[in-house]
């Protein structure tokens, strides 16, 4: 009966001997320290934190084991489809162990990007509470085959320590329309989570959406499928197209896109 809390205090001892990051202070910073250390209790080759909104969209990356593993999680954010999305959406694990095989089928697009990097094994465990979709924690291998069952419960068990690391977070740190996580079901206003840093880059994207929706005279989420579009055609992050849209530097009314 006690195997459960045994393993969470095993983990969380494990997370507090990763040295903490100059910003650890901050709840990506937090999230970072979670990462690096979960590279090394899982043996994988990387692992990274995505947030959701609440129909399971990635509203982007929150923390990362390292920049390499922060790029992979963006791919997923620009394309719309990736293991947390799905991991979100079915509010249960996703275990792909082969992404040239069946993954590909899976996400086709997400899979050739992230075997590119070398990527051929992807983990995701939603980190949820309730009815509550906050994101995913992915694991990145680059083997092929499948995790072992203790691996599986310390994944579940390190996904337990995001959900906790961010519903620790005060109220007051994320406005309820930075990213629409404020108010999801489930979670009261004295819930909700956030770092202003953080996730600042998720309230730009959406800016731009909303910039996109009056110059072109379309629904939001065409304006999103444009944003998303033009990422994808120049091989650049998302958040980056965003800043360019706000800053005047792409006229998206003139694409084809």
């Amino acid at each position: 009966m006690s195997e459960a809390p045994d393993r969470l205090h095993r983990l969380q001892a494990l997370v507090e001997v990763e040295a903490p990051a100059d910003a650890a202070s901050d709840l990506a910073g937090r999230l970072d320290r979670i990462c690096r250390a979960s590279v090394q209790i899982l043996a994988v080759a990387g692992v990274g934190v995505s947030v959701m909104d609440r129909a399971a969209r990635p509203l982007g990356t929150i923390a990362a084991s390292s920049p390499f593993v922060r790029r992979l999680e963006e791919v997923q954010f620009t394309l719309g489809e990736g293991p947390s999305v799905e991991a979100s959406s079915a509010r249960s694990p996703v275990l792909e162990d082969d992404l040239t095989g069946s993954g590909a089928r899976r996400w086709p697009a997400y899979a050739a990007s992230a075997e590119e990097q070398g990527v051929a094994a992807v983990f995701a465990f939603p980190i949820q509470i309730g009815a509550a979709r906050l994101g995913a924690l992915v694991l990145y291998r680059k083997e092929r085959g499948p995790l072992a069952h203790e691996v599986v419960l310390d994944a579940l068990g390190l996904a337990r320590i995001c959900l906790n690391t961010m519903l620790s977070v005060p109220a007051a740190a994320l406005s309820r329309d930075a990213d629409g996580l404020g108010d999801a079901d489930g979670l009261g206003d004295g819930d909700r989570l956030g770092d202003g840093d953080g996730l600042g880059l998720n309230s730009e994207v959406y800016q731009a959406q909303g910039v996109l929706t009056v110059q072109l005279g379309v629904p939001l989420t065409e304006a999103m499928l444009r944003l998303r579009a033009r990422a994808y055609a120049t091989e650049r992050p998302l958040d980056e197209v965003a800043r360019d849209v706000l800053a005047g530097r792409i006229d998206l009314t003139r694409d084809d896109l």
